[in-house]
């Protein structure tokens, strides 16, 4: 598709459809859409899917980028909602911006969603969080994306890269720079079995990564492993605003100049984390040098096959922490 086709057309490379919400309505189980590279400005709802062994695709054109902006018209103007019936959708090279309103962001999952991917995707310039879900879902993968420069209209402190409730979700090798008015990721109140695994983590206002509860929602079985998280407040933090949480790990992380205790909080189990420089090539640019504490540190079994940049893992004798192998 592409932004000067027409939905009337058969939606082929030669007649394309023009918006990204007549995909969703139309693709069958197992079909995918291209987009070329362009502008698409509408407010998009997913309310169906593919299944477990054919999913639906809504990906990038080879080589080109397509950017997908919210429309006008709601209080909450936000470029992709996920619904209850959205299920099996892949997303993948695709560019997400803009969302504004009070209380708004670049994608949101709520209802029964479930199984959905996003990949080789870039979040940013929310008006307030980059990605926000209820506790109703389950299995999100957020894998090999970069957040950047989401939040700053809202509330001190409220607006964060990832929100995430809900279930067995997965949040794996993506690099989250600059959220400039809370936590790049806020795992609350009611999560059960995420995985946070190889991300870097870099100028968060507020912390890093922090895990939390309020009244009876609580975050259990959350698994922190294996990421660089640097210029925040805290690295990795509980806030159990009632209930504790149970077997929540954080291991083998490194954190760098937290403005407070890197490592903080109770109900959960700190192990093998360490406080070093991670010796970034350059303050924006997050690859690691020669020398970085963080090479071929990596707990094999939590790291996903390429790195950011499509780099095979490991390079070395392992991998390394973070989004980027050396």
């Amino acid at each position: 598709m592409t932004p000067t086709g027409s939905d009337t057309n058969p939606g082929t490379l030669a007649a394309p459809w023009k918006t990204v919400q007549k995909a969703l309505n139309t693709l069958t189980a197992g079909q995918s859409a291209l987009l070329r590279a362009g502008t698409y400005a509408q407010n998009l709802t997913a309310t169906r899917g593919g299944s477990a062994t054919a999913p639906i695709t809504i990906r990038n054109y080879p080589g080109e980028r397509a950017i997908l902006r919210p429309g006008t018209g709601a209080t909450n103007n936000q470029p992709l909602q996920l619904a209850s019936g959205a299920q099996y959708l892949r997303f993948s090279g695709l560019t997400f911006e803009a969302a504004n309103g009070p209380s708004t962001t670049n994608i949101y999952a709520y209802g029964t969603s479930h199984d959905i991917e996003f990949s080789d995707c870039e979040n940013r310039t929310s008006a307030r969080q980059g990605f926000f879900s209820e506790k109703t879902t389950a299995r999100i993968h957020i894998i090999g994306c970069s957040f950047h420069d989401n939040g700053g209209s809202g509330p001190i402190q409220l607006d964060h890269h990832i929100y995430i409730q809900g279930t067995n979700h997965l949040i794996l090798n993506n690099l989250l720079h600059r959220a400039p008015n809370g936590n790049a990721i806020q795992v609350y109140p009611s999560n059960t079995g995420i995985l946070i695994a190889g991300n870097t983590i870099d100028s968060a206002f507020r912390e890093g990564i922090i895990i939390g509860s309020d009244g009876t929602n609580t975050t259990a079985n959350a698994l922190i492993i294996n990421n660089i998280i640097t210029n925040t407040r805290a690295a990795i933090a509980t806030y159990w605003g009632a209930s504790t949480g149970t077997n929540n790990i954080a291991r083998n992380n490194l954190a760098y100049n937290t403005s407070e205790e890197a490592f903080m909080g109770t109900d959960i189990e700190f192990s093998e984390n360490i406080v070093a420089d991670p010796l970034y090539a350059a303050p924006d640019d997050h690859h690691l040098q020669a020398g970085s504490p963080a090479l071929s540190r990596a707990d094999p079994d939590y790291v996903n096959p390429t790195d950011l940049d499509r780099t095979p893992r490991p390079q070395n004798d392992a991998p390394d922490l973070g989004a980027y192998e050396n």
